[in-house]
């Protein structure tokens, strides 16, 4: 890992062991995007950056001047800082007004700073870089007309293959600016031959996968809610035409922010590509004083040209290692039972005693009590904002203590950012809501408003709350819930020049939220929850290591909505339960929730002692195993968005275990069909749980397990492989293991 800066040249290389990116200072002090892609340790600036178009000529002293060179030009040359309101009509990174009403905005090199350890001063989610990590390239500019400067920030780290990108502008007019958009970053390409992925859906319909081609049209993948991220998600794939999952060039973006989005792919007449990524600005307006400097979001980029598992593999690195809370980042969180979908608000002392007991039987760890324990109904139409249990109704301590009298963890849920109209909280404050009091008709979702989270006091006083029951009843785990999104998103408490600014800071006060809560209950296991899978995202992930994966637990769909997410997020950041929806048995529902924070979503008062014994059975197995899922390498096998199947599987670091999942959709007979395993040792001898037998890992890459037989629907094998001993892997196929790679007789009990 390296950033050099070749003063002759004026080329910055920023370096990891496989990636390469370049840039030029040239003549006039623009920032010209030379190269990035594959490692290469040389590069030509003129061949990289020359364009034979119209030549750059301008006005100075009243003459026209014209640049004679081919290696510049403002409609055609790659950039790092596009300007805007000049000659560069292909997207602007950013675009400020001052007090004249002006916005043009172009940004030149001034000078750069290259750091040994990556730093972020600013209080945002961000990777936690530290040490060695990372290395840092801050280039420092200045609007050309005015006294703004805009510092870019490149962080490279050579340990986890990526880069993260953000932004910084400093005010040092005499009078306010206001900014109407400022990218984290941003991306110019020489190519329009690839095609953008991105995950996009609705409530209990999320996580589809998009794969639209770059074209011509402005192709925008960006979100205005608020704050619900199944409607489009903040991270996004550019993959070369012909990339897979396997090969290819490809690259992978997420911007660390919970907030309103935006990615930007734009293709010139020249087809070259520009990428832009930051906070929306449909929804955002920032007025910088004198002296004040405003921070972007971080961006977490990888490239790779191994194909979509490299870079989803880097990205589960990062996540796990530097952004997670890391007390629980690389720990089995326990077996999760949650009351939802057992008594929905019904819920009552005597019911989740039961609840609890029958969990300690089939070796459930954690319990959870979802909504209900508060309401002054039992429906969702009131007190959200009075975080007050009714001991008339319910008795947390009664429950609290038995659970940890039998060795039961217990959890509870809250929704801090609603308030409802019917609760004491409005009655006494409808100014803690979110919505210019000048309307009279606000927007329910749910008969629910927004907490005005801009209002600090409306936050101390939910937190209050919150501090109040889990101070006196001692909780293991909390899940956290979001349950609409933004509308009338003004708030009161903003002057009139900074009401533009309500969504940005609506996000910071969910994130000051989050961590007062973590530095108040550092035990306390958080799980974020907006709806399910809406506000899954990085910035949710710096507090809460773990987020519920969507309200959807039908396998069918269930499968895809984990392939999706696992392009970018662990698997152990996915909140995965076996349901009582009626698609597939619970050991078919078992299999799938493996892959995520294993947990059960039903009335196990009502399991029948067959599906108990089961469940018993897989906590055994989860308990062994899970370990794989947890701290391994993901492959991606079969994509459920493009074939009949649905397929991953995942390999410890030392390549000794793997766990494999396989399903099919429609049914189908019996045909050649060969699941070949990823990223196994392929001189490794393992032992397959499935068929009892023993071969090299080069088989079962290469050729694969072999499942050429009738599937009915839904057909769903959780297969084991685990590394053996070479001497004991031979005696035993001279003596269990015919020809036809079938065993003759059982496997010894507790043997490989």
């Amino acid at each position: 890992m390296s950033i050099k800066f070749e003063k002759e040249r004026k080329i910055f290389h920023l370096s990891t062991k496989d990636y390469s990116y370049y840039i030029h200072v040239n003549k006039l002090n623009y920032l010209i995007h030379l190269y990035d892609g594959k490692l290469i340790d040389d590069i030509s600036k003129e061949r990289a950056s020359e364009r034979y178009m119209e030549r750059y000529a301008y006005v100075s002293e009243g003459k026209e001047v014209v640049d004679e060179s081919y290696y510049f030009s403002q409609i055609a040359s790659l950039m790092e800082c596009a300007s805007f309101g000049k000659a560069d009509k292909r997207g602007s990174f950013a675009i400020i007004e001052g007090e004249d009403g002006i916005d043009m905005t172009n940004f030149l090199y001034v000078s750069h700073e290259i750091k040994k350890q990556a730093s972020f001063p600013y209080k945002f989610p961000h990777v936690r870089f530290e040490g060695n990590d990372a290395e840092e390239l801050v280039i420092l500019t200045k609007d050309e007309y005015r006294e703004i400067y805009l510092e870019l920030h490149y962080i490279i780290s050579e340990k986890y293959d990526c880069m993260v990108r953000y932004s910084k502008v400093i005010n040092k007019e005499k009078s306010d600016i206001i900014i109407k958009k400022l990218s984290s970053m941003e991306l110019d390409i020489p190519s329009m031959d690839y095609n953008v992925v991105s995950l996009r859906g609705e409530w209990s319909d999320d996580t589809h996968v998009d794969e639209i081609p770059l074209n011509h049209a402005v192709i925008r993948v960006a979100d205005n809610h608020g704050a619900r991220g199944f409607f489009e998600n903040p991270s996004v794939i550019l993959k070369k035409k012909d990339a897979t999952y396997d090969f290819g060039e490809v690259y992978a973006f997420s911007i660390i922010y919970s907030g309103d989005f935006a990615y930007e792919f734009r293709v010139d007449e020249n087809e070259n590509t520009r990428l832009t990524v930051g906070i929306n600005e449909e929804t955002f307006r920032k007025t910088l004083k004198t002296s004040e400097e405003f921070f972007t979001p971080e961006v977490l980029m990888s490239y790779s040209s191994e194909g979509i598992n490299k870079v989803s593999q880097r990205f589960h690195d990062v996540v796990r290692e530097k952004i997670l809370p890391q007390k629980y980042a690389f720990k089995e969180r326990p077996i999760l039972l949650n009351s939802w979908e057992a008594f929905f608000m019904d819920i009552t002392t005597d019911k989740m005693i039961q609840f609890i007991d029958e969990a300690k039987k089939v070796d459930c760890e954690l319990v959870v009590i979802d909504d209900g324990w508060f309401r002054v109904t039992k429906d969702d139409a009131s007190s959200l904002g009075d975080w007050k249990v009714d001991e008339k109704i319910i008795d947390l301590k009664k429950l609290v203590d038995h659970a940890h009298e039998i060795g039961m963890k217990i959890g509870l849920w809250f929704e801090p950012e609603m308030i409802s109209p019917n609760s004491d909280l409005y009655r006494e404050h409808p100014e803690y809501a979110l919505y210019p009091k000048k309307i009279s008709n606000p927007t329910l979702f749910r008969h629910q408003l927004v907490l005005d989270l801009c209002n600090k006091e409306a936050r101390d006083n939910v937190f209050k709350q919150v501090c109040e029951v889990l101070d006196k009843y001692p909780f293991d785990y909390v899940k956290w819930d979001f349950n609409r999104f933004l509308s009338e998103a003004y708030s009161e408490v903003l002057s009139k020049e900074h009401k533009l600014e309500t969504s940005y800071l609506f996000t910071l006060g969910t994130y000051d939220l989050f961590e007062r809560f973590n530095e108040r209950y550092p035990d306390i296991l958080l799980e974020s929850c907006a709806s399910g899978g809406g506000r899954f995202d990085l910035g949710m992930l710096y507090y809460s290591v773990q987020a519920w994966a969507s309200d959807e637990t039908d396998i069918t769909q269930r499968a895809n909505i984990q392939f999706a997410k696992n392009l970018f997020y662990p698997l152990s950041t996915q909140g995965a339960h076996v349901s009582s929806r009626l698609i597939g048995s619970i050991q078919d529902k078992a299999c799938l929730a493996f892959f995520g924070t294993y947990g059960y979503e039903l009335d196990i008062l009502k399991s029948s002692e067959e599906d108990k014994a089961k469940m018993k059975e897989f906590n055994k197995l989860v308990k062994e195993w899970h370990h794989v899922v947890t701290l391994g390498d993901y492959y991606a096998i079969y994509d459920p968005f493009k074939t009949n199947y649905v397929a991953w599987n995942v390999v410890t670091k030392d390549k000794n275990e793997c766990l494999a999942y396989f399903m099919n959709y429609r049914k189908e007979g019996t045909k050649s069909r060969y699941l070949k395993i990823r990223g196994l040792d392929p001189n490794k001898y393992y032992f397959n749980s499935i068929t009892n037998d023993i071969y090299k890992g080069s088989f079962y890459m290469n050729l694969g397990v072999n499942i050429s037989t009738r599937l009915e629907v839904f057909t769903s094998m959780l297969i084991v492989l685990k590394a053996v001993d070479p001497i004991r892997a031979t005696l035993y196929r001279k003596m269990k293991q015919v020809d036809a790679g079938r065993n003759q007789k059982e496997v010894d009990e507790g043997g490989f």
